[in-house]
């Protein structure tokens, strides 16, 4: 177990950031996600998207075929009670950058067709209004661990 956590931790550090294309000015970095239980129907992806360029973008769609529905989620925490709420849309920022994490914005994999193992990757295509599709290969980590 140990050693596929540092195996991990160690491809992860080799990819850096993920550059779309070479004309986009979008980067996804450190793209992650967790392990989930045996029967588990939904899971989670977090990753932080940088965008390099004069003009905002925006994430519309979320795919993978390891999931029935992906979308784009934000935790908020409202009279003391954290509820999820859909976002059709994401903007990332000219200039700037948007961080999916835990209890906050994140992308929610739902029906999901079998659990996410660690230490394998699940492939997930991110589709951008001005960049068009990204497709990453996002590690899956240990339950409990964090990149």
């Amino acid at each position: 177990m140990f050693i596929r956590l540092v195996l991990s931790a160690f491809l992860m550090a080799l990819m850096g950031p993920l550059a779309a294309s070479a004309d986009s000015t979008l980067e996804i970095q450190k793209p992650w996600s967790r392990a989930t239980p045996p029967g588990a129907m939904s899971g989670v992806v977090y990753m932080t998207i940088k965008n390099n360029g004069p003009e905002a973008d925006s994430l519309k769609s979320v795919s993978t075929p390891a999931s029935s529905s992906t979308m784009i989620h934000e935790s908020v925490m409202k009279d003391g009670v954290m509820t999820m709420n859909h976002r059709m849309t994401l903007t990332i920022p000219a200039g700037g950058s948007v961080e999916l994490e835990p209890s906050g914005l994140h992308l929610m994999l739902m029906g999901l067709a079998k659990p996410l193992k660690a230490g394998t990757t699940l492939p997930v295509t991110l589709t951008f209004e001005k960049s068009g599709p990204i497709t990453l290969n996002v590690p899956i980590l240990p339950p409990g661990k964090t990149p």
